[in-house]
């Protein structure tokens, strides 16, 4: 193994007067120098041999010390409580170099970072020791930059910068030159590059940004209230509260312009709710300045004609008040109605629930689905659940309606139009159940997003301050037949009990779904959308340990039931 060097990761820290929270995993190196750089730091050391807590060169560096083996057991800090994590090559020995990078996230603050450095595969005197028949690497992981970028990635970070350790090892520029001759792109260098440092961030640089300013509370409440404008929901209450909030926090503008930038999707709808609503209670000077400073935030953005059109009628002054027209929410559920209905007039949307805030806010788009004529909707809350399936069957018995919407309290229906679209869907009798996203069909796995054919469509709302349009493979027709849909979002016209008796938790439920319907000669389809039918929020996080388990059962029961593509 290439050996340890220490004192290069200070190059990504900026010196500070600030109270960070820093935690180092092994590489006591940096002590010293890092004390100098953060003065003000608390710093927290984790290390496997405890003699060294005692070391008198550490004396009066104010450490906090920790004696565990990081590879093998859980670090004991609270969530997100650092603002840094580092140390040299700690992924190069672990078993699994992407749960412990993932571990290590979950102790850091969304505005933190994680720091390390990491053998570079495509090194010159690697390829060389292959090329003679060496590899002095067995038990240890070394990585190319490409390599180690996809798994920080797949680690939920967000953005990463590279560095490579100066040191003096002399390169061969002879053999170098051949590799390049061999077809071996020298990438930044890299054939030349021993050790490469890297910076990983919780946050792309612009979200970043929007944490670094007040509480996720509030933040919290603004996109939620900023998102029902966008999508026209009680337009007036909903930003007078948004004025309130802002003059409360003393929130400005320009903050306010980059927060709708990345977190609203219809800039058209939301500017014309905004502006008209804003102009309609008097508030035209925010309205002024907020589109102001949205015209400078949108510059490269492709809807900034949108917000420059609406720039020069405020300009103008031909903003017509009178024109704003708000829908007021309408609370289509009324219980004892519903349940007079017949049975295939019904549609139930049945929910686990375990946070309150979520599901309030899941409902609230529920009540606000236009209703087709001659239906009701119910909506079926269950608390406690001791699993998905344990959930989901309980809702089942609470109700005889056909349609049923089995739902995640953290996915808003954006589609107004949903219940008559899925109408359509299940106008063919031969479809059991839908989803907006999933594969045509399964790998060996289980898992349904390592299939080669995903289609469908979901905006992940996975942090307050950003969205993504998670658009798969295109859907010809009107939908799509697929092995397995994702459970953010599951309708069924046909009953059939969940796989309780199998999947005590909280994974595989939906696949196992799928694949009962299928046994009994059902397809499952997802449909296809102009526009993304859901929001799903939810928090990223590493898989858990019990994840494995059930894809384990699932594999047994079901596995032999797969047709992988290859």
């Amino acid at each position: 193994m290439i050996e340890d060097k220490s004192g290069d990761l200070l190059k990504f820290i900026v010196p500070t007067e600030e109270p960070l929270r820093v935690l180092l995993i092994e590489s006591v190196g940096y002590l010293k120098a890092l004390r100098e750089k953060l003065p003000k730091a608390e710093i927290y050391a984790v290390v496997q041999d405890e003699d060294i807590c005692t070391e008198e060169c550490y004396t009066g560096l104010g450490v906090h010390w920790t004696v565990l083996d990081y590879m093998s057991e859980p670090l004991s800090f609270e969530r997100e409580f650092f603002d840094i994590v580092m140390g040299d090559q700690c992924l190069e020995q672990v078993g699994n170099p992407q749960d412990i990078a993932s571990g290590f996230g979950l102790y850091i603050k969304s505005t933190g970072c994680f720091m390390t450095t990491f053998t570079n595969a495509r090194y010159w005197r690697i390829i060389r020791a292959l090329m003679q028949g060496h590899f002095y690497h067995i038990c240890s992981h070394i990585f190319s930059k490409n390599e180690m970028l996809n798994l920080l990635f797949a680690s939920f970070y967000k953005d990463a910068s590279f560095a490579p350790v100066e040191d003096d090892y002399s390169n061969d520029a002879d053999f170098i030159k051949k590799l390049e001759q061999f077809g071996f792109e020298n990438l930044d260098g890299d054939l030349g590059i021993r050790t490469w440092m890297v910076m990983a961030t919780k946050s792309s640089p612009e979200i970043l940004e929007l944490k670094r300013y007040y509480t996720p509370a509030v933040r919290r409440e603004m996109v939620n209230r900023l998102r029902r404008v966008e999508f026209g929901i009680d337009i007036e209450p909903n930003l007078k509260a948004l004025v309130e909030l802002w003059n409360r926090e003393k929130i400005f503008p320009a903050y306010i312009a980059n927060f709708i930038l990345e977190t609203i999707m219809h800039t058209k709808d939301f500017l014309t709710n905004c502006v008209l609503g804003l102009y309609a209670f008097g508030e035209k000077t925010l309205a002024k300045e907020l589109v102001e400073e949205m015209e400078r935030a949108y510059g490269f953005h492709q809807d900034y004609q949108l917000v420059a059109d609406w720039q020069v009628q405020l300009a103008t002054g031909k903003v017509d008040a009178m024109a704003f027209n708000p829908k007021m929410a309408h609370d289509n559920y009324d219980e004892k109605a519903a349940k007079s209905l017949p049975a295939d007039q019904r549609v139930a949307f049945i929910t686990c629930v375990n946070n309150e805030d979520w599901y309030r806010e899941c409902e609230l788009y529920l009540r606000n689905l236009t209703i087709p004529a001659g239906m009701g909707i119910e909506l079926i809350p269950v608390r406690n659940a001791s699993s998905m399936c344990q959930g989901y069957n309980q809702g089942m018995r609470q109700t005889d309606a056909k349609y049923k919407v089995y739902i995640h309290q953290d996915t808003l229906i954006v589609n107004p139009d949903f219940i008559s679209d899925m109408l359509r869907i299940f106008a063919d009798k031969a479809v059991g159940a839908m989803g907006v996203i999933g594969c045509r069909s399964l790998p060996s796995s289980g898992i349904w997003w390592d299939g080669m054919r995903m289609v469908g469509r979901v905006l992940h709302a996975c942090e307050s301050e950003s969205v993504v349009d998670s658009i798969c493979n295109e859907v010809d027709g009107t939908c799509v037949e697929v092995e397995a849909i994702d459970g953010l979002l599951v309708a069924t016209q046909v009953d059939l009990p969940w796989r309780e008796d199998l999947f005590t938790g909280w994974h595989f439920y939906e696949i196992s779904q799928c694949k009962e319907l299928q046994r009994r000669g059902y397809k499952v389809v997802v449909p296809k959308q102009e526009s993304y039918w859901c929001i799903h929020s939810p928090k990223e996080k590493p898989l858990d340990p019990s994840y494995k388990k059930y894809q384990k059962i699932f594999l047994k029961e079901y596995g032999n039931e797969l047709d992988p593509e290859i």
